[in-house]
């Protein structure tokens, strides 16, 4: 057959990402406590699944075993028992011990924000991916209630187009006003969803972003102007405004001491950083050989085909998720390597040094994509000699010109140090914080000033009615 000139072949090559990778990405962005949770119903549900030794594995095997089974070059068990390690076929005696005290450790933890949301997520009628989206939004949320990120910067192009449902949904959720950007939006969220609207929602928006400054420091004549109200109705509007919460999530959470789980450690000792893996929160799963030889053991009727494939599915599922879990631990060590050479002045000398490091460079250095290091980076903290903190603050643009060692998180830091130093003194203006910066060799305009000092949630006192 001859071609048309307009015509041409040419060969794409795709990677179709199987269900199982798919769901290695999902526990990527699961904290720990949550991870524990999941660990534990799959105990519960799935007779394959025994405790102790983990074996090694990375996440370009999975990966590249994912894509051969997608092509049919490999069968659905991933491979033999031989894989697993020269101990697993020995009988562990502690195994017992150590499920016994994971399960009383994973049932015993209250209820997180997340959990509590993720709950809330799974009586939704929704699609898988769509259930997926909610689960990766959810993770991105602090203990606050609000983003850690954009969440456009961390759903691909396919997920991005069910975001605007799954953020209608989760906004509809209990607590009020989670799942947005800041406290402001918070409010305006939790004003909308009391029934404020038209003109009255307006003049609460305006009086929210513009004007809680003046109206902290007693203008209320002048906020009325601005939002061309008389100051009865303002009254009414701000009384309103003080019976809502800024930070919704706080009263699930307040603070990663009661709520959070480290999955790193980075501490100096001996003048030397140690990093260490948080293992002892996992048990070490592997595959049972008891029940893996109960399949061989069946009589060949139609009875047994049955159960046979009821195994084989619990082997792969097993299979499958011991490999999630070491993917996840294994893309977290790496990325915690790098942490450590590239913030070394933050573990040694504390936030003020946290330097410009952006995710897109972690992924070139240790070799996978941009979004993977996002996923494993959502809700993870690290304990380090100046408190339990969330991987996340590790990643800072640089401020100032280009080439600037100066990170945002170090201009945050250095704000919240300011304001501490002139607690129980005339609280500081915006345009002041920007003098003393400046004084401090750091250039930083009073808009991005006041942009920062709301990023840090920090003294939104007059919303609670407190000084």
């Amino acid at each position: 057959m001859e071609l048309s000139p307009n015509l041409s072949l040419s060969q794409k090559q795709q990677l179709k990402l199987s269900p199982q990778l798919l769901q290695s990405f999902e526990l990527m962005a699961l904290p720990l406590a949550e991870l524990q949770q999941k660990i534990k119903s799959e105990i519960e549900s799935n007779p394959a699944l025994e405790l102790p030794s983990s074996w090694e594995v990375s996440y370009e095997r999975y990966a590249q075993q994912s894509q051969q089974k997608e092509s049919g070059r490999i069968d659905d068990t991933y491979s033999d028992s031989s894989s697993y390690g020269s101990d697993f076929a020995g009988y562990d005696y502690e195994a017992s011990d150590r499920q016994q005290k994971f399960m009383e450790n994973a049932l015993s933890e209250e209820e997180t924000l997340q959990e509590h949301l993720l709950s809330q997520l799974g009586c939704e009628t929704l699609s898988e991916e769509e259930y997926v989206v909610g689960q990766i939004l959810i993770t991105n949320i602090d203990a606050n209630g609000f983003f850690l990120e954009d969440p456009r910067d961390i759903l691909t192009s396919q997920q991005a187009t069910h975001l605007e449902k799954l953020l209608k949904i989760i906004h509809q959720f209990d607590p009020a006003g989670v799942g947005v950007k800041d406290w402001k939006e918070s409010l305006i969220l939790q004003a909308t969803l009391k029934g404020l609207k038209d003109g009255d929602l307006l003049h609460f928006k305006a009086l929210v972003n513009d004007n809680l400054e003046l109206m902290r420091a007693n203008k209320q004549s002048q906020v009325a102007k601005n939002l061309g109200i008389d100051e009865q109705e303002l009254d009414a509007l701000y009384s309103f405004l003080k019976t809502l919460t800024p930070f919704p999530g706080q009263g699930f959470a307040s603070g990663p001491q009661q709520y959070v789980i480290p999955d790193v450690s980075i501490k100096a000792e001996d003048g030397e950083l140690v990093l260490r893996m948080n293992n002892s929160s996992l048990p070490d799963l592997r595959v049972s050989t008891e029940f893996e030889s109960l399949a061989e053991e069946l009589v060949n009727t139609e009875e047994a085909k049955k159960a046979q494939q009821y195994i084989q599915n619990q082997l792969k599922s097993a299979n499958s998720l011991i490999f999630q879990i070491q993917v996840r631990n294994q893309t977290l060590y790496r990325l915690a390597q790098v942490l450590l050479v590239q913030q070394r002045d933050f573990f040694l000398f504390g936030p003020q040094y946290i330097k410009p490091l952006t995710q897109k460079e972690v992924a070139a250095e240790i070799g996978v994509h941009e979004t993977t290091v996002s996923r494993i980076s959502t809700a993870k903290w690290i304990d380090t000699d100046w408190g339990i903190i969330p991987v996340k603050k590790l990643f800072s643009n640089a401020v100032g010109e280009e080439g600037s060692e100066l990170s945002k998180q170090a201009v945050k830091e250095t704000i919240r140090q300011i304001l501490e130093e002139h607690q129980g003194q005339k609280a500081l203006s915006d345009q002041k914080i920007s003098d003393i910066l400046k004084e401090r060799g750091i250039s930083v305009a009073r808009r991005t000033v006041a942009k920062y000092r709301n990023e840090l949630n920090i003294d939104p006192s007059f919303i609670r009615g407190t000084n």
